[in-house]
């Protein structure tokens, strides 16, 4: 497994009755109410939707997803599918002018999600990545910031989660942040994805996988050079990229089940605490 510049380190903590002080599973309304309301961009809750699903941060841009395609209601929340054969599904939208994302590079940045992974339909890993949510596209002086599955390409008999953050400062590489946390068929998952502010010319990318079930948390760091700012005009999206590219090549399809995406900005403590707050699963 090759990381290019990045020095991961990952650890597991197993995380039951002191879930509250890992952030990850228990927070309720009054630490939701602690968060700044500034700290909160996004906040999608999928349940109930029938076909918009409405940004409910406070301050937050007025950017409401659009569902297309092949999804499904499910109780507390959508089931993206699609295939390269004609089948497609995504949740997509952008502010009608100005920028998606537009932090400076002193700037905590964090997003994530509550997912149910499903497995590959066929053999134990992914061709490609599926994409879980993100702003921004692949590409040359792109800004981008994505979570997504791994590829047979990272590994062969196993699927994790991974994310990436590419700004505004130097072009994208191929390199990301993996978790070593192998998914669970049908189990239900808590992502969380942090940039640091830029310092001495580098950055940190914190990655956090926990499996709700059994409240078993990864974390998993990566140190990349100084990323700039995190400016952006494109799709913030969920379940599959966007635009979507032709059915054949629909291989970012996230076929599973999606309850909460949430982004925010801030210092790493106000980051830290809203992804917390906003990711709590009951």
């Amino acid at each position: 497994m090759h990381f290019g510049i990045r020095h991961l380190v990952a650890q597991g903590l197993v995380v039951a009755v002191a879930a509250a002080a890992a952030g990850s599973l228990v927070a309720g309304p009054a630490a939701a109410r602690r968060v700044p309301a500034s700290a909160l961009l996004y906040d999608y809750n999928f349940a109930g939707t029938t076909g918009t699903v409405k940004n409910s941060a406070p301050r937050g841009p007025h950017v409401s997803l659009k569902l297309s395609g092949t999804w499904s209601a499910v109780p507390g929340g959508v089931h993206f599918s699609g295939d390269t054969s004609g089948h497609e599904s995504v949740a997509y939208g952008k502010p009608t002018s100005g920028y998606t994302l537009d932090e400076p590079s002193s700037a905590a940045v964090g997003f994530g999600a509550l997912v149910r992974y499903s497995g590959p339909a066929k053999g134990n890993c992914f061709h490609s990545t599926p994409n879980l949510t993100q702003v921004g596209r692949y590409g040359p002086q792109s800004v981008q910031a994505k979570i997504q599955l791994t590829s047979c390409a990272v590994s062969t008999t196993q699927v994790m989660m991974e994310c990436r953050f590419a700004g505004g400062k130097v072009a994208p590489t191929n390199d990301k942040v993996v978790s070593t946390l192998p998914l669970v068929n049908d189990a239900k998952y808590s992502v969380r994805c942090v940039k640091s502010p830029d310092t001495n010319g580098k950055t940190t990318v914190t990655l956090k996988v926990t499996d709700i079930s059994t409240g078993h948390t990864v974390t998993t760091t990566g140190i990349e050079p100084a990323m700039g700012a995190l400016k952006s005009k494109e799709y913030i999206s969920a379940g599959n990229k966007y635009p979507l590219p032709q059915p054949a090549a629909n291989t970012s399809q996230f076929n599973g089940d999606m309850f909460t995406a949430v982004y925010c900005a801030g210092t790493p403590a106000e980051v830290n605490g809203c992804l917390a707050a906003q990711l709590a699963s009951s």
